[in-house]
């Protein structure tokens, strides 16, 4: 009867909601791992743009002027370097951190669309029920009504199109 697989969606509906709530949940992780990588990136931009602007404006005759300063000069743009090694370090890390982030909300958002469609079919076929009661109440029946049913409009569809193909119009 229609109670039974009524009750039956009804009962699955909460872990639909859960399976939603996770797929919600795994891409706001997902989001903030964005930013996290965002801001790295752009960190490690300012680094890089820091370190080109002071070899620009201290490099020119460094040298020729004071060695003690040609030394500093080298003493710390050898320092930005190690920043910048550093930076990609982390860079490379929140990427890693992001790929996993990406690949747990695919797997919920799957997870909560598969639900979605167990869902769909329980509730059709609990209408079906209820609107052919020549099936009784069993859902084996319906469901083999319902695959023959489309597979006999599979076949009206495929002759169809064999008959626009073959230039016959078909209505």
């Amino acid at each position: 009867s229609r109670g039974a697989a009524m009750n039956r969606s009804d009962r699955m509906q909460p872990i639909k909601n859960l399976a939603d709530s996770r797929e919600r949940d795994a891409g706001k992780v997902l989001a903030d791992a964005r930013g996290v990588l965002d801001e790295r990136e752009r960190q490690l931009e300012q680094l890089r743009r820091y370190r080109e602007d002071y070899q620009r404006q201290n490099a020119p005759g460094i040298g020729a002027v004071d060695p003690v300063r040609l030394q500093n000069y080298q003493a710390f743009l050898a320092r930005l370097g190690d920043a910048i090694q550093q930076q990609e370090r982390s860079v490379a890390e929140a990427r890693a951190e992001l790929e996993r982030h990406a690949d747990a909300w695919r797997e919920k958002r799957v997870e909560a669309a598969a639900l979605g469609r167990v869902v769909g079919i329980v509730e059709a076929d609990a209408d079906e029920l209820a609107d052919a009661p020549d099936a009784g109440t069993d859902p084996w029946r319906a469901a083999a009504r319902r695959q023959s049913t489309c597979v006999d409009l599979g076949d009206a569809g495929e002759r169809a199109r064999e008959q626009r193909i073959a230039g016959h119009v078909v209505d």
